[in-house]
């Protein structure tokens, strides 16, 4: 974790939010700071008003398309309209970017119970309000047991003595509840869709809109996310996040073969040797050879997941505990069995019996 900064006592607690914001603006937040203005513009109204300027802004911007004002052959050109067509697209990138990193962490606080454990532990500058008051209770409880008698003046000038910037973590500042999955998912979906609407090539948050979808069931719309993807460029690593999720989506579904296309395409571009994160496309190919009834094919994605990729073993063998499927399948082929344990035992010899 990042280390957390100091402002001098008395500065405002939002500031280091506002230079958060200045440096996401210029995309140069890291992943903390990130969680730490969503935290904070969750619970503080100047921040959060902040945003929704933002997210107004963004509105303008949609309804002045609609009308037709920010094309160029426009009705309304005059030196005004021209203006603030321009003010409305040399910002609406930078805007994007904010709504696109916000709507991100909130989609991964839906689905992610380890990132919202992250999240509530994320050091965070307590709003100037919220701070006040419960200094002035912790100086007043202070001074009380003490047994001092003070008067009015007395009591200001000692409270107003501990006012200073504090930082706690983002589970205490909400008193300990985050948001529910669900409010979060809705919360990313709306920053998203506002992203789009002043960025359509948001690849980015086209697939955390279409994860979105995948979540609730709402397999159509997630296809056409990540199929708009898949469209609307070349990159290698957005194009490997559409196909792992569309892939992804096909094994769900029963359909091996889909799943086996799409997913043998991210192994083929070499986007897993650039980006590791990817190596779990082997994983859901050994999936789905093995529904398949493809023993050889499926122990090869297996073997070269836990040879090349020694960092997931964990998270793996967790994985394969929750694959009830495919463990029924395994049980069903005591000779396969048998040679998925003895070449990876770190995986198959740890299940538990009734598993296998």
């Amino acid at each position: 974790m990042h280390p957390t900064p100091t402002l001098e006592r008395g500065n405002d607690p939002c500031l280091q939010i506002q230079v958060d914001l200045s440096a996401m603006l210029d995309g140069e937040l890291d992943a903390p700071s990130v969680r730490r203005v969503m935290v904070h513009s969750d619970v503080c109204p100047s921040c959060r008003g902040f945003l929704e300027g933002i997210r107004t802004q963004v509105r303008v911007h949609r309804e002045l398309q609609t009308t037709g004002l920010l094309q160029e052959g426009g009705v309304a050109n005059s030196a005004r309209a021209q203006k603030l067509r321009n003010q409305l697209t040399d910002n609406r990138r930078k805007l994007s970017k904010i709504l696109y990193e916000l709507g991100r962490c909130f989609v991964l606080m839906g689905m992610s119970p380890d990132f919202s454990r992250e999240v509530a532990k994320e050091p965070v500058p307590v709003p100037d309000m919220a701070m006040r008051g419960r200094n002035l209770l912790d100086e007043v409880a202070r001074l009380e047991s003490s047994s001092q008698e003070l008067t009015a003046p007395e009591l200001g000038q000692a409270a107003a003595s501990a006012l200073g910037q504090e930082w706690v973590s983002a589970k205490e500042l909400l008193d300990g509840q985050l948001r529910s999955p669900a409010e979060s998912l809705a919360k990313g979906q709306r920053l998203l869709t506002e992203c789009l609407a002043l960025d359509p090539n948001s690849h980015e948050s086209r697939i955390y809109l279409g994860l979105v979808h995948h979540v609730r069931g709402q397999r159509a719309l997630a296809r056409k996310q990540f199929s708009q993807v898949l469209a609307g460029t070349q990159d290698r690593v957005m194009r490997g996040y559409a196909l792992v999720s569309l892939g992804t989506m096909h094994l769900d579904e029963g359909d091996c073969e889909g799943a086996v296309a799409l997913l043998q395409e991210v192994v083929d571009s070499g986007v897993v040797g650039e980006q590791p994160r990817f190596g779990m496309a082997y994983f859901n190919l050994g999936l789905a050879y093995g529904m398949k009834g493809e023993f050889a094919e499926c122990l090869r994605w297996f073997r070269r997941l836990h040879d090349e990729q020694p960092h997931r073993r964990a998270a793996v063998a967790r994985e394969l505990g929750r694959r009830s499927q495919f463990l029924h399948w395994l049980r069903s082929h005591p000779e396969a069995r048998g040679q998925f344990a003895e070449t990876l035992p770190t995986w198959f010899s740890a299940l538990p019996k009734e598993a296998c």
